[in-house]
């Protein structure tokens, strides 16, 4: 069995060697998630690799929340013994993040579902193929909220 991750020790580690402000995010059910700013997520995940060796990405999901507006939320969902999460809040219209598929090939999927979806760009991949969406799509990205359509 795997040993579980202490989240206190993930947390001193991503912090000692970026050198940023982390914060444990509590609004997820049954699962810890860890706020961690954009442009660190991959050392987070070299640090998840190296120190703590978890290589098992189980999703990227993306988020827009009445609490966070003019933002997205992106949370990259792992396991080691148990769930825990690194969010990550972007700024709207224009969300950005560096692709881990070179770290994690299993992240292609996903990042291609929330590009598509909500109109991620993941900088630094080759392209981002379509996925789910119809070649003549040309409405923008579906899942984005919009203040005027309130849906």
């Amino acid at each position: 069995m795997v040993d579980e991750i202490q989240i206190d020790a993930l947390l001193a580690k991503i912090a000692d060697e970026t050198g940023c402000q982390l914060e444990r995010y509590s609004g997820i059910l049954n699962e810890e998630a860890i706020i961690i700013p954009a442009d660190q997520l991959r050392a987070a995940i070299g640090v998840l690799q190296t120190d703590f060796d978890c290589f098992h990405l189980s999703t990227i999901t993306a988020q827009q929340r009445e609490t966070h507006p003019g933002e997205i939320e992106l949370l990259y969902q792992f396991w080691h013994g148990q769930g825990f999460a690194l969010l990550l809040r972007l700024p709207i219209p224009a969300p950005e993040v560096t692709s881990i598929i070179d770290l994690i090939p299993g992240a292609d999927f996903y990042e291609r579902e929330v590009a598509e979806m909500f109109g991620v760009t993941f900088t630094g991949r080759a392209e981002t193929p379509r996925l789910l969406l119809p070649g003549d799509w040309d409405q923008g990205p579906p899942f984005i909220r919009s203040e005027e359509t309130d849906e």
